[in-house]
């Protein structure tokens, strides 16, 4: 509900929606809906890249939580793949 009110009054790509989809995303992986929660965290994800750029702090947060919902389903590929993704933009962002 939160969600489609956001959407609804701010739109999709406003950063307000983006950050309660995101918050939606890791609400579902707490409940145990790890495809829902997985779905949810890259269609914000695409949208926070596009919007925020590759190197703003929350989508790098949020690519760092995709990686653990990705470890959660058991693609432990996938999940070091997107943690060495963060991992190069923070060292590029913060210094190293």
């Amino acid at each position: 509900q939160a969600l489609d009110l956001q959407r609804d009054i701010l739109g999709t790509r406003h950063p307000d929606t983006l950050t309660v989809m995101h918050n939606l995303a890791v609400t579902l992986h707490s409940q145990g809906d790890l495809a829902g929660a997985a779905d949810m965290m890259r269609q914000a994800l695409d949208l926070q890249r596009e919007i925020l750029g590759i190197r703003h702090p929350h989508t790098l947060a949020a690519m760092q939580n995709l990686a653990v919902t990705l470890k959660s389903q058991g693609d432990l590929a996938g999940a070091s793949e997107m943690e060495r993704e963060v991992l190069d933009l923070r060292r590029e962002v913060l210094g190293a």
